[in-house]
């Protein structure tokens, strides 16, 4: 707006336009794009039964997995996880891919006598205030909990094949 411009040529704030459409040059939207790819991805993986409308229980973990990845800004030597919040401990907070299917152990002392030893849930993220335990979904109960013996149920992304035809045809 015109009060904006006079407002920030009055400051002495240089500032410059960026044409419409372009996202590439505004660093907000280059940040929201960056986020959106990295949760598709992570998205692409859930197990095909994980239930899809529990989306949202994954965006903890996308964000701190983005975070380990990306580099500070403000010191290009340590993640931006890293430069917020100190380094990452794996061992006291696991990471796994997430959506992954998994039987969590039900305590003995938990359990019914004929209970099951385990429930089928899926991962969902680290614990961070609980030591070595990781968060799950149940959909029976529809619920999440934190956990510490799990037995992942990996399931095979297909990964895409090519062929002696598409070698000799790229060659």
């Amino acid at each position: 707006s015109t009060q904006l411009k006079y407002a920030m040529k009055s400051k002495g704030i240089d500032y410059q336009l960026v044409p419409p459409y372009n996202h590439r040059a505004n660093l907000a939207e280059r940040a929201i794009q960056t986020f959106k790819n990295h949760l598709k991805s992570g998205l692409c993986t859930v197990h095909p039964d994980f239930p899809i409308a529990q989306w949202d229980r994954l965006l903890p973990q996308a964000e701190l997995t983005l975070n380990l990845l990306r580099k500070a800004r403000s010191n290009p030597n340590l993640s931006a996880s890293a430069y917020l919040f100190g380094q990452y401990d794996y061992n006291r907070m696991p990471l796994a891919p997430p959506g992954t299917k998994l039987v969590a152990h039900n305590k003995e002392t938990k359990r019914e006598s004929w209970g099951t030893n385990g429930d089928i849930g899926y991962y969902v993220g680290p614990s961070p205030e609980h030591y070595r335990c990781i968060k799950a979904y149940f959909p029976r109960i529809r619920t999440v909990r934190d956990v510490d013996t799990v037995t992942f149920i990996p399931h095979v992304v297909p990964f895409p094949k090519v062929s002696i035809e598409d070698q000799l045809r790229q060659a």
